[in-house]
């Protein structure tokens, strides 16, 4: 078996072999449990996966789940022109949505922004046109969004995706009025020559399918890690998490303390962090597939997707109600005096 081929590099001698997934497989040698992976790196990605363990190993970083090497020293195996690599096996926890093990994951992850940081100086100029281009951009897919449910109200009889469109309308707008005055405030808040900029090691692809929980959190698959700044990490954690009805809200933000204990962001930082969160990209073009061919899907898969992207766009207003109470020293109404 392939499996077993790829495990003689380890020493590894094998009771069971169970594929679990197209490539994951579960070892056991009636000692440990591990787990093999085929992953999707390449001869130009697979050093910067290195790089993960080895910063690992360097700061102590025990949210990173270490990998085995083979008998020759290296991290992984390449086998017919794919890389797989050795783990620990570690069953996930059903529980991995309770406030402990949330807050273990933030702490854990913020070790790891914290101990990675470096930071460099960029100009304030370019910093201040980026967001103005990208707040320009905002208002247009507002005014073409806008246009659009007027269009919607003006028929007869509405699909049940019209209809959802026109209801969710209301927080949208509001979506986009935090959006900008949140953009204005990064401005304000960047008002020096220079801007500080912050960079990582970040994970690259969080979600909670790569966290696993056995004493403490640990973070599995660093095929994607790069160096960006850390609000990213938490970008795509959130992303991924709120796009379903019972996704536990109240404990990202109520447990959040305890990644800002690890790695505390700045101002400016938490203002990027929720400007992404309120980023309306995904919910316009759902709108714009429908617009382009109503037929394309079925009006159930369009209608779950919408409200899965409104989910996103609610949790970030939720997540800047919560920044500016808990971590903000310079209140809105500041903009306007």
């Amino acid at each position: 078996m392939e499996a077993e081929n790829i495990l003689q590099s380890y020493s590894v001698y094998p009771l069971t072999v169970e594929k679990i997934t197209k490539r994951l497989w579960k070892i056991s040698d009636g000692n440990r449990n591990y787990a093999l992976k085929e992953s999707k790196l390449s001869s130009s990605t697979i050093a910067n996966w290195e790089k993960s363990f080895k910063l690992a190993e360097y700061h102590q970083l025990h949210a990173i789940l270490p990998v085995y090497m083979t008998r020759n020293g290296q991290l992984y195996q390449e086998h017919l022109g794919s890389f797989y690599y050795l783990s620990p096996w570690v069953d996930h926890d059903n529980g991995r949505g309770t406030e402990r093990n949330i807050a273990e994951f933030y702490s854990n992850l913020g070790a790891v922004h914290a101990k990675t940081k470096q930071t460099k100086q960029i100009e304030k100029d370019t910093f201040v046109r980026e967001f103005g281009t990208y707040k320009q951009a905002c208002e247009t897919l507002f005014n073409e969004l806008n246009r659009t449910v007027d269009r919607f109200e003006r028929n007869h009889y509405m699909s049940p995706f019209e209809l959802l469109v026109c209801s969710q309308f209301r927080d949208i707008d509001m979506v986009f009025q935090v959006l900008n005055r949140r953009l204005d405030q990064l401005v304000y808040v960047s008002n020096d020559e220079q801007v500080t900029w912050n960079s990582s090691f970040c994970h690259g692809q969080l979600s909670r399918d790569h966290i696993v929980h056995h004493n403490n959190a640990q973070l599995i698959n660093w095929e994607q890690a790069r160096y960006e700044n850390a609000t990213m990490d938490l970008v795509r954690f959130y992303r991924s998490e709120t796009l379903d009805y019972d996704a536990p809200i109240t404990a990202y933000t109520e447990e959040f303390h305890s990644y800002i204990k690890e790695n505390e962001l700045t101002e400016k930082e938490l203002q990027l962090l929720t400007i992404h969160l309120l980023h309306p990209s995904s919910y316009f073009r759902l709108v714009q597939e429908y617009l382009e061919d109503p037929s394309n899907q079925t009006m159930l898969a369009r209608t779950r997707q919408l409200q899965r992207a409104y989910r996103q766009l609610t949790f970030g207003l939720q997540w800047s109600d919560y920044v500016e109470k808990e971590h903000e020293t310079i209140n809105f109404d500041d903009l306007d005096s």
